[in-house]
């Protein structure tokens, strides 16, 4: 894995470059402004550095990848049983903490332990694959009722397919 060297000599690996050089330039542009207000004092410049560092260490916590998620459509959702999966449902009812949805495939899922959501919108779903045709959901997040479905569905023939070690 490549590695870049910051201003303060700590090593980051090239995902977190992106995100160091944005903070970089965020403190950069405060301290520009408060050296333009004369009453007040300049910023710590050992917070910047502790801040920076805290930015990237904390990264990996945020983006779990211990525990993947493979996408999925409701075909192939039984051949993943108690795995965690992810699939977007476009949502025809809600009933309670259960939503009933249609896969991109054309097939009917149901979501066990989903906050409600408006029909006909478009709903990612991250949980494990309970059954053949249902998911106990963890994450849940509205698309909206524009999303293509055939193209996500054509996602998860690849990733399931001839790319699937690109995706796991």
């Amino acid at each position: 894995m490549q590695h870049f060297q910051t201003t303060d000599g700590a090593l980051i690996s090239r995902h977190f470059r992106f995100m160091y050089f944005f903070n970089f330039q965020f403190w950069s542009d405060l301290h520009k402004i408060q050296k333009k207000k004369k009453n007040q004092p300049l910023e710590n410049p050992n917070f910047r550095q502790s801040h920076l560092r805290l930015s990237c260490s904390s990264f990996p916590a945020i983006m779990d990848t211990s525990s993947p998620a493979v996408f999925v459509n409701a075909d192939l959702l039984k051949v993943y049983q108690d795995r965690r999966v992810r699939a977007v449902v476009q949502v025809a009812r809600d009933e309670g903490a259960t939503m009933v949805g249609q896969s991109t495939d054309g097939h009917q899922l149901i979501v066990k332990g989903s906050p409600s959501f408006p029909p006909s919108h478009f709903v990612e779903v991250i949980g494990i694959a309970d059954g053949g045709q249902s998911i106990r959901a963890e994450i849940c997040t509205d698309f909206g009722t524009s999303f293509v479905a055939q193209e996500y569905n054509q996602l998860c023939v690849l990733a399931n397919g001839e790319l699937k070690s690109l995706f796991l």
